[in-house]
């Protein structure tokens, strides 16, 4: 009972000084600290002398004085309401990001972050203060389920590569990501990953942060010679030649990742992309020195190891020279480049590791480079 008379008493004080009914003012509480709270409806701003609660609409009865920074309060009601103002309408993503905005795709400052899910598709009604945006209610929509330039997307696909920067495939097509500092993804991991979108050379994905990119899994398995971009192909293959990439009788497309010499037999795990694989498990099965004598097997096209004695050797004018590769009633011709910087003498004995192939319709043999040759016990 004393408290409410006090109460009557301050308020009829108040009307007295302001020499009739009290003022009132409704406004959103857009920050707080102390005795202090500042309230706005959108169009005035008004400095209360009480703690308020910032995202509440209030109603305040008391005398507004006139001061240097603007209206001030020292309320004697206090009422949370509903808005009798007009509220902004936005519709935009909530991307908290070292600090809490939206995208429209616009960058727009929030007043205070939000109880939504990152990414996701808001319909927001507020109030503008000063450069920001104050949120009174809003309900969401999900999630963008195609990319917009500048807005956030997910995506969900197999790393293909990795390094100066990732390429992810999402099953029809190859996106870059560009990942935060420090963060690097495995080939042929499955990931999710959320980001913003820009429209470079080619779609991209800007990632502010490594909670943003979730590995799901491993890609799937698929024989070699039915892996599809994206897959990790298996198979038992021959090299076929070596250089910067190793080329297999078992697909048309170079290995990466692995050495080996033409004629190994090696087992891979390779993940499959546009135009080439990359070992992600590859390993010698044989060495190609136990690959069997294959002088006699002549069939163009076919890799194969032949030994036998160097029967006579011809040099060109031009550097080019063949020798006759003799094994009992079997004979091949070997073409040497002069690139292979190779000189072989009659009777020696020779291994060689290449490929059957004609030279002027007679049986030849060709091999890659000088290291495919080997002269004696070998």
């Amino acid at each position: 009972m004393a408290v409410g008379a006090v109460l009557t008493l301050l308020l009829m004080a108040v009307v007295a000084d302001s020499g009739g009914n009290p003022d009132t003012f409704t406004g959103l509480c857009i920050s707080s600290s102390g005795s202090f709270s500042l309230l706005t409806d959108g169009s005035r701003t008004l400095a209360v002398y009480t703690h308020l609660s910032p995202g509440t609409v209030y109603r305040v009865e008391g005398v507004m004085r006139k001061s240097k920074s603007g209206w001030a309060m020292n309320p004697v009601k206090v009422v949370r309401t509903s808005p009798a103002f007009p509220l902004e309408r936005i519709r935009a993503a909530y991307w908290p990001s070292r600090g809490c905005y939206l995208l429209t795709p616009e960058k727009i400052r929030l007043g205070w972050c939000l109880h939504a899910e990152k990414g996701a598709i808001l319909r927001l009604r507020g109030l503008w203060y000063g450069n920001r945006f104050y949120v009174v209610e809003f309900t969401s929509e999900g999630f963008p389920w195609r990319p917009r330039d500048g807005m956030p997307w997910t995506v969900e696909g197999v790393v293909l590569s990795s390094g100066r920067r990732t390429i992810l495939w999402n099953g029809s097509e190859e996106i870059v990501l560009y990942l935060p500092y420090g963060t690097r993804l495995t080939p042929g991991t499955r990931v999710r990953v959320e980001g913003i979108v820009r429209f470079y050379s080619r779609l991209s994905i800007l990632v502010d942060s490594k909670r943003d990119v979730e590995v799901t899994g491993r890609s799937r398995e698929a024989p070699v010679n039915m892996a599809g971009v994206g897959d990790i192909a298996t198979g038992t293959c021959t090299v076929t030649s070596a250089g910067r990439g190793l080329a297999l009788n078992c697909t048309s497309l170079p290995l990466y990742g692995f050495s080996a010499k033409p004629g190994d037999v090696v087992k891979i795990e390779a993940l499959k992309r546009r135009s080439s694989l990359l070992c992600i498990n590859c390993r010698l099965l044989e060495g190609r020195e136990t690959l069997p004598n294959g002088i006699c097997g002549f069939e163009p096209g076919n890799f194969a190891k032949i030994r036998g004695r160097v029967k006579w050797v011809r040099v060109y004018r031009n550097g080019f020279g063949l020798a006759n590769i003799t094994k009992d009633d079997c004979w091949v011709l070997l073409k040497l480049r002069k690139s292979l910087g190779v000189h072989l003498s009659a009777n020696e004995t020779l291994t060689a590791y290449g490929t059957f192939t004609t030279y002027r319709g007679l049986r030849a043999f060709e091999v890659q480079s000088g290291d495919d040759l080997c002269s004696g016990n070998c």
